[in-house]
């Protein structure tokens, strides 16, 4: 269950308000409003945790993120302007990108501020790894941003922009500090989980695990900068402390389903991208289809995943409006076509995949699916990092390690969707023809992504790839489809800083650029806070951050007219 900390919160997520008042009857402090002086770091924790999970799949309540990842577009079904696809942005479609981070950097804080008093080694070092991924993701969005004065109370009402690169560097002695800080707690005979069992949805009080998510993230960091500084000391370092290809860490403060208005207490890629209490089609499984790029690769690789990532149409047939005659491209008979990304007028929902409840429901299934764990950070996202650190030399073993860490992170992937690989259930939606659905597999998630891997296809199989490039992109590929309804941001940070896979296009509807989006503009908030630190000449296309060295031109895609 979701728990909402209501504070006062100020520029950059300053700290919440305490009140030196004792009278219950105040009229002037709410009772519902939690206190500084009352609220504990496991109330703070359990909030904060959620709510990253939830901007996680679907931040500022939108499906932006997805779009600026080219994993999702716009359906046939829906109208609107959808500036992400276009690119006619402007301040105020940032705002909450950057103040929900600063909130829940503002409750870390306090956490962190409360742990070194008492000398808790544990909820320290949490902090310090959640505090690390938000300035992360707000650098990765914005560039230079708030951080030394950054959630410091009312002595920092304007605060500094500090040097994204500098940041990044302290990120990652943060996620070192918090690796020995859980070094410390486990070596601490007297130290109990105690209320972290349940207030942390993430690993319940295991810092064993604490300690592989901070290296995690910490390897996440490294790549990220790898081709600006020279990580390769820092990356062999930590190589061996991170999560292993088939572990992954999750969240779920308690999902369910069952009665009125429980929708938003399920997890939250279920409901908003999949459907309601009632089982019932939601808005957001509507108006947001996979895109061509997605569903085209997995099908012209014969993945198995397909059928888990898309629902297969309703109708062979070509649209009815005439937004897609899929006869001129030699698909009429194909049950899995996407929507080519950025097209304004696609084809109608039932002539066109939808998001596959497999994805959405993990399971195949409309009672456990709502209460599943949501994903925080995948092992096989960690593979596909060494993969790439071996095939660049960062790290020892060469060819030979990249290919064992690249087919090792697939493998893991498929393992994570194994329940809904094996399902009979996997389309929700009823199709007009029975048996078109691509069917369940009949054998073990590793076995199918044996098969996978060892087809007659160069994208997939290392053996027929003849160039580190075309290794590279393989990885950068698989890593992005890893990243489909699980972090988009990773995934867009990722093809900015790789410019893979090469083969994604620009936005169909982009009308200033044939770039994809590089970065966001300062929100409208720092504007009007924050105007002597408000920097209001940003492109979002040719700005680059420091990690991004090249943002080409690239072609629009295919539509099917």
């Amino acid at each position: 269950m979701k728990r909402n900390i209501f504070y006062p919160l100020v520029l950059g997520g300053l700290l919440l308000s305490a009140t030196g008042c004792s009278d219950w009857l105040d009229v002037n402090q709410s009772p519902n409003d939690a206190l500084q002086t009352t609220v504990t770091s496991d109330l703070l924790l359990t909030s904060v945790q959620n709510d990253m999970d939830r901007e996680r799949i679907y931040p500022a309540g939108s499906s932006n993120m997805h779009y600026l990842a080219e994993h999702l577009t716009k359906s046939g079904d829906y109208a609107g302007t959808y500036v992400f696809l276009t690119g006619a942005v402007s301040p105020q479609n940032f705002d909450t990108y950057w103040s929900d981070r600063y909130s829940r950097i503002a409750n870390l804080k306090t956490i962190e501020k409360s742990a070194i008093e008492t000398g808790d080694t544990g909820y320290e070092a949490i902090a310090k790894v959640l505090m690390a991924i938000e300035f992360r993701e707000l650098v990765d969005m914005f560039g230079d941003v708030p951080f030394t004065e950054a959630a410091q109370g009312a002595d920092y009402l304007e605060p500094k922009y500090d040097d994204a690169a500098t940041i990044y560097n302290s990120l990652i002695e943060m996620c070192e500090s918090a690796i020995d800080l859980c070094d410390q707690t486990l070596g601490n005979s007297s130290y109990t989980a105690g209320a972290l069992s349940s207030a942390d949805i993430y690993c319940h009080g295991d810092f064993k695990q604490w300690k592989k998510y901070a290296a995690s993230v910490e390897l996440s960091l490294l790549m990220r900068i790898s081709n600006v500084t020279d990580v390769a000391a820092k990356v062999k370092a930590v190589k061996d402390k991170v999560l292993a290809v088939n572990e992954n860490i999750t969240g779920n403060p308690g999902y369910y389903k069952g009665y009125v208005n429980s929708y938003n207490k399920m997890n939250p890629r279920y409901y908003y991208f999949g459907y309601s209490y009632l089982d019932k089609e939601n808005s957001g499984h509507k108006s947001n289809v996979p895109t061509e790029e997605v569903v085209g690769f997995l099908r012209e690789t014969g993945s198995p995943l397909l059928r888990v990532y898309a629902d297969a149409r309703k109708y062979v047939t070509n649209d009815a409006k005439g937004r897609a005659e899929y006869d001129k491209f030699g698909l009429e008979n194909e049950p899995y076509i996407g929507v080519p990304f950025g097209q304004m007028s696609p084809a109608g929902g039932d002539c066109a995949s939808k998001i596959g409840f497999g994805i959405t429901s993990w399971t195949c299934d409309q009672t456990d699916g709502p209460t599943s764990d949501m994903m925080v950070m995948q092992g096989s996202l960690v593979g596909f990092y060494l993969a790439e650190a071996a095939l660049r030399g960062l790290i020892d073993g060469g060819d030979a390690a990249a290919r064992q860490y690249y087919e090792s992170a697939v493998t893991a992937l498929f393992n994570t969707y194994e329940t809904a690989l094996q399902s009979d259930a996997s389309t929700w939606n009823t199709i007009a023809v029975p048996g078109y659905a691509r069917p369940a597999i009949t054998t073990s998630a590793s076995a199918a992504a044996a098969d996978y891997l060892a087809q007659q296809d160069a994208r997939v199989n290392w053996e027929l790839m003849t160039s580190d490039e075309e290794k590279m992109n393989a990885i950068q590929t698989q890593k992005w489809l890893s990243l489909y309804m699980v972090d988009p941001l990773e995934a867009w940070s990722e093809v900015r800083r790789t410019d893979m896979p090469k083969e994604l296009p620009c936005s169909h509807s982009a009308q200033y650029s044939k770039k994809i989006m590089a970065r966001f503009m300062y929100p409208n908030t720092e504007k009007n806070l924050n105007p002597q630190h408000y920097r209001g000449d940003i492109d979002v296309f040719t700005d680059l951050l420091f990690w991004d060295k090249a943002n080409p031109d690239r072609e629009k895609p295919t539509v099917f007219l």
